[in-house]
């Protein structure tokens, strides 16, 4: 940490980044789904920035352009074997409408597909959801403080829309 703050982390589509006191993990977010897990037993935070739900084949290591890769991918860095999981915080964000029409249906938009399925994902691994601000129709900016484990999520108005 600095004297101005934390050092900030940007996670960008398709990767996860684990940070510890003094740094703050953040990610702007559209349709694609960020998940943030706080091990405060470990000192630990990780953010995933996922592109996508499902993988349909298997994934490099620290890959985080899926949901389910995502996960993985952050119970790895973050070192957190399977009786710890209980012990993390998570929250989900994103997953907006940010190219169709206004009203669309959401079923069909892949915000809704990737929000759907992170939740299903996060329960089947057995981690606790504290927060989910997911859908609509505006983009959010993810601030996750390592130190504190507090974490922020402010919308961003789409581009067009009134």
């Amino acid at each position: 940490m600095t004297e101005a703050g934390p050092e900030h982390i940007p996670v960008q589509i398709g990767e996860v980044k684990v940070g510890r006191a003094g740094q703050s993990l953040n990610a702007i977010l559209g349709s694609c789904i960020g998940l943030g897990f706080i091990a405060p037993k470990k000192g630990v935070c990780g953010l995933a920035h996922a592109l996508l739900a499902k993988s349909t084949e298997p994934s490099s290591k620290g890959d985080g352009r899926h949901v389910d890769q995502a996960i993985a991918t952050l119970l790895d860095q973050m070192d957190v074997g399977p009786d710890e999981v209980r012990d993390v915080r998570t929250f989900i964000a994103g997953g907006a409408n940010m190219t169709l029409p206004v009203g669309t249906d959401p079923s069909r938009l892949v915000g809704t597909l990737n929000a759907d399925f992170a939740r299903q994902a996060l329960r089947a691994a057995r981690l606790r959801i504290v927060h989910d601000d997911t859908g609509g129709e505006h983009g959010r900016r993810v601030t996750l403080d390592c130190t504190t484990g507090d974490f922020s999520i402010a919308t961003i108005p789409r581009l067009g829309v009134s």
